[in-house]
């Protein structure tokens, strides 16, 4: 009787929504019955339908883009709507930090990416989704390893010593680092580019401020949406290595070349090894893992009422790698919740993440490098090794490379999220806000090196070079937020004024502590004490070391407008850090930005069909650096050598101790001052929109860590860090977008952003300084460092010894023997720089006779000249198409896996090396691996590292609405998708965009692991 009455009571509303534009359908149009929840939204050809009451019923109507309507029903069953284009769309509102703005109002240069545009990248890694998205934002890969994280580097370097990380803030809370979301949790994600936008966060706004805006439930009918794919991984490029028989060859020329032998008198492996002569092993094949599988599957469920909303989304993302041992796993879940209540609005947010890392070992691809075709291959799942050619070299060389194989290196994290925000409404101009939230991280490493014992021929156990044992570490780290805000918003006439005034607090700690033991007994117990000897405790160093940081922050802020046109904002923040002695811990750091709607005077009307937006936008800035070592304004003292200590005579030790760092309490903040001077302009009701902005940055007091004299005590190369440097950034950003609708729809949109970086001053006793760990490969001495610190260049430069060509003449052997001695025919030629003013004028202009440091030469350096992203969009009768471009254009490479491989005399070009009867060729000559030939510190490696990369394309196809709806599903979209098929790049190594996990290895292929095009097909759902 109840079912039939409110059937009886209720009618079934159809209808299809268009544009006013083109007269194309439009779907994702949400309709609301007015004073309730229920609603539904139009599927993918615009069409909708919707159960009413037999009565007088208001329904809205909206969409962005779209100016919302609202329309009375009576008794009707069919209903169309034509929606009217926002001309305004300039309407759209962007997240500004501490609040919102319509697009028309920013003053400052803001970048958006929406939630849709990340999801279209298979990757759990945020800036590997948002790589030539935004104009100025720099993003590079630090590996192409499963789970790690990119480099975002926003309008170019921050600091050459701290972090250059930008501030990540989810729903208004930052975040220690990159907060590792799901792509499926983002709405959208507004970047603050200049200093006056990012100055609002103070201290922690140095790098740039990225603002994550989870999703959100809409009152209205309960969505459930849903997205899976899975895929496959492969490497598309290689290092060029010899088979057999060309490494046979190359021993001959090999001996030739090292010590004069000839053919007849060579002996090679294989003559020594008679068994190797079936071998052809392709050893860095063995270790890559074709074909890896990649999965996500997410689903969303959101929805509410009027006063309610809710949105939980649950995502699980798994990639194995396409090297042996690595993959990562990971489950991420978020709820948000929105309240309504009279004059109280309060929000809350929960997100956990549960994951799992495993590690290829380090170096391993080099490894791989240096082992010889001839060697017998290993299956990487057998248990036990037999060396067929019952060589001790050969054993050993096998049983390191077994137990490489199965070393495993696991991570394992949880991480839990929340937050809870409370506003009241004092007035409708007035009200006061409080938030309150934190984190939890956890994370334990287990790494074992398995025991591996290697036996000759006669049964005699033999010693391996890789030592078995356990390693395990654990950290934990926790923040926790405060802030309380007071809003004013009030208009008088056509004057607009809103006031911003804010309080924050916030704390973060961090933990950690490892234990390792080695030699395990079996490796059926692989835990700590199933290994034996040489135990070893401790907590971490660097930016592992334990700490605790507090920050507290003053902000006020007041925007003001006159009639739209003419806009103003001003900021001032006052930080205070624990990471400062007291006389320097507080920086106060102003903003002022100003903005003209040009498009809105009246001269501009006769142009308005054409140009119907034009905004000018200018705006000065400061913000300050705290991201660096804590506690690098105290001395720090490590254990060192024991000594004796006792009466004349004795022999007693005590515990030796070292001052490591001096303490220097004057350590300041570092500061940025940057101008930015933007445009925007929209044609043809926003159809075509272009942004332009130009910037000069100016870093002041950075902090440097300088060389300290031996009579210090404090060792060979102390450093102590002082506030002695000067760095200067200015570019320019382009963006321009073009849509089009109709029955065939298509977008496209273009970026382009050049950053130039120089150091402008450096200590008046450090003016070059190198930085530790940028050898072009491993195991090359600290002479080989080629990335410096000068002033007059940008950070991070490369400086080596200039190469021409090869020894060739007897001519040109005896006059370059002057400089080397022991130089042979096929020897690289190094340059004798000029160093000597001989004629006094203060220019040099002849060189001093020898090839040390001081001919070295400034040669690029890894950071691209410019960089340009192109996306590409159109669908026509459900079928949709995608593609995404990215290109770094200038930079520089330096080939350390090639160098590698040339040392090991394994690289295919050692094949065609300098010898009498080729003479021709650009090849050195092999000698041996430490020869002069093969040093890294020289520009033989470097090579153009321009690219342009296919990063994404898509195809899919919707179903008919009337094909779904029979069974429920609103909209069905099935796709297949490539990532990163295709490279066009001049370089020859692995990936021209591996080698970026920090400043001193930027531009450097040290054999990283390498980036893996990905082919997917997936669908997409919702009801």
């Amino acid at each position: 009787m109840h079912a039939t009455m409110v059937f009886a009571q209720n009618r079934q509303l159809t209808g299809t929504i268009t544009s006013s534009d083109d007269g194309t359908t439009l779907p994702g149009v949400n309709i609301i019955i007015e004073g309730t929840g229920q609603g539904t939204v139009t599927d993918i050809d615009g069409k909708y339908s919707l159960s009413v009451p037999n009565k007088e019923t208001t329904l809205v109507f909206s969409s962005i883009g779209y100016i919302s309507q609202k329309m009375v029903v009576t008794n009707e069953t069919k209903l169309d709507l034509v929606m009217d284009i926002n001309i305004e769309s300039l309407d759209e509102v962007v997240v500004i930090g501490y609040g919102t703005q319509k697009k028309k109002e920013v003053t400052g240069a803001v970048g958006n990416v929406d939630g849709e545009t990340l999801t279209k990248s298979a990757t759990a890694d945020l800036g590997t989704a948002l790589q030539g998205q935004v104009a100025g934002v720099n993003v590079t890969a630090s590996s192409g390893e499963p789970g790690s994280s990119s480099n975002i580097v926003i309008r170019g370097l921050s600091s050459v010593t701290g972090n250059n990380a930008p501030l990540y803030v989810v729903d208004g809370i930052p975040y220690n680092g990159d907060p590792k979301l799901s792509m499926n949790e983002i709405e959208s994600i507004d970047i603050l580019k200049d200093a006056a936008s990012s100055a609002i966060y103070g201290t922690r706004g140095a790098g740039g401020v990225i603002l994550i805006t989870t999703k959100q439930g809409k009152a209205g009918v309960m969505k459930v949406g849903i997205d899976s794919y899975y895929g496959i991984q492969k490497i598309t490029s290689q290092v060029p290595l010899m088979n057999f028989d060309q490494y046979m060859y190359s021993e001959f020329i090999n001996k030739y070349n090292q010590n004069g032998t000839t053919f007849g008198n060579t002996w090679t492996p294989l003559e020594t090894n008679p068994y190797s002569f079936t071998n052809d092993t392709d050893w860095a094949g063995i270790i890559q893992n074709d074909h890896a599988p990649i999965q996500n599957h997410s689903i969303n469920i959101s929805g509410g009422k009027e006063g309610l909303n809710y949105s939980i989304t649950g995502s699980y993302f798994n990639q194995e790698g396409v090297i042996i041992n690595s993959g990562f796993d990971r489950f991420n879940i978020r709820a948000n919740t929105g309240y309504t209540k009279g004059n109280w609005v309060i929000n809350t947010g929960l997100g956990v993440r549960v994951e799992s890392q495993e590690y290829a070992p380090w170096n391993f691809l080099l490894d791989a490098y240096k082992q010889k075709p001839y060697q017998q291959a290993i299956d990487p799942n057998a248990s036990t090794i037999s060396d067929a050619s019952g060589s001790t070299n050969d054993a050993l060389n096998l049983s390191y490379m077994a137990a490489r194989m199965k070393q495993t290196d696991n991570r394992y994290g949880d991480h839990v999220n929340g937050f809870f925000q409370a506003r009241y409404n004092i007035s409708k101009s007035f009200n006061i806000m409080s938030r309150v939230g934190g984190s939890i991280t956890n994370n334990t490493r287990i790494r074992v090196n398995p025991l591996f014992k290697v036996y000759n021929e006669l049964g005699e156990l033999l010693p391996t070079t890789v030592r078995s044992g356990v390693f395990n570490g654990s950290d934990r780290a926790k923040s926790l937020t405060t802030e309380t805000t007071l809003n004013y918003s009030k208009k008088f006439g056509e004057h607009s004024l809103k006031v911003l005034g804010v309080y924050s607090m916030e704390r973060y700690e961090f933990a950690s502590f490892f234990a390792e033991k080695f030699d395990l007994v079996s490796n059926d117990v692989t835990v700590l004490n199933g290994a034996t000897l040489d135990p070893n405790v401790g907590s971490g160093t660097g930016y592992g070391q334990d700490r605790v940081n507090s920050l507290i922050g003053f902000l006020g802020r007041a925007q003001y407008d006159y009639k739209g046109k003419y806009l103003l904002s001003i900021s001032a923040r006052r930080d205070g850090s624990s990471r400062f002695s007291k006389d320097y811990r507080w920086g106060t750091f102003p903003s002022i930005s100003a903005g003209w709607n040009v498009s809105d005077e009246e001269f501009w009307k006769p142009l308005a069909s054409v140009a119907n937006s034009m905004k000018i936008r200018a705006s000065y800035g400061t913000t300050g650096n705290q991201n660096f070592l804590d506690y690098s304004n105290a001395a720090t003292i490590s254990l060192a050598k024991d000594y004796v200590f006792g009466p004349e005579g004795s022999d007693n030790l005590a515990l030796g101790a070292i001052q490591t760092a001096f303490a220097n309490e004057n350590v300041k903040w570092e500061t940025t001052e940057q101008t930015n001077l933007g445009l925007d302009l929209a044609f043809f009701e926003n159809k075509f929109t272009f942004s332009a902005d130009f910037y000069n940055t100016n870093k002041k007091d950075m902090l440097f860590p300088l060389l300290l004299p031996p009579t210090t005590g404090a060792g060979s190369n102390a450093t102590v860090v002082l506030n002695v440097g000067n760095m200067n950034n200015k570019g320019m950003e382009f963006s321009a977008n073009y849509r089009h609708n109709g029955k065939l729809s298509w977008s496209a949109g273009l970026t382009y952003g050049r950053n130039d970086n120089t150091i402008t001053k450096m200590s008046g006793a450090n003016k070059i300084a190198y930085l530790s760990g940028s050898t072009v490969t491993s195991g090359l001495p600290n002479e080989d460092l080629v990335t410096v610190l000068k002033e007059g260049y940008e950070a991070g430069a490369f400086f080596v010894l200039k190469t021409d060509g090869l020894v060739t003449t007897e001519e040109e052997l005896q006059t370059y023997r002057e400089l080397m001695p022991t130089a042979k025919m096929g020897d690289l030629r190094y340059v004798d720089a000029l160093t000597v003013d001989t004629d006094g004028d203060g220019k040099p202009d002849a060189g001093d006779g020898l090839i040390d440091n001081d001919d070295r030469v400034y040669a690029g350096s890894g950071m691209p000249e410019f960089e340009m992203g192109l996306n590409l969009n159109a669908d026509y009768k459900g079928f949709d198409i995608s593609m995404q471009l990215y290109g770094a254009f200038g930079g520089e490479i330096i080939n350390g896996s090639k160098a590698y491989a040339y040392k090991q005399g394994t690289h295919l070009d050692i094949l065609y090396q300098w010898t009498p009867w080729n003479q021709t060729s650009e090849v050195p000559a092999f000698r041996g691996r430490d020869h002069e030939n093969y040093r890294g510190y020289t520009d033989f490696w470097i090579e153009d590292g321009t690219f342009v990369r296919v990063r994404n394309i898509t195809f899919g196809y919707t179903l008919p609405s009337g094909i779904s709806n029979k069974v429920g599903i609103r909209n069905l979209r099935f796709y297949v998708a490539a990532q990163n098929p295709f490279t066009f790049t001049k370089y020859d190594g692995f990936d021209p965009e591996v080698g970026n996990d920090g400043l001193n290895t930027r531009g450097i292929d040290k054999g990283n692991y390498p980036i893996a095009a990905q082919y997917r097909a997936g669908l997409q759902f919702d009801f």
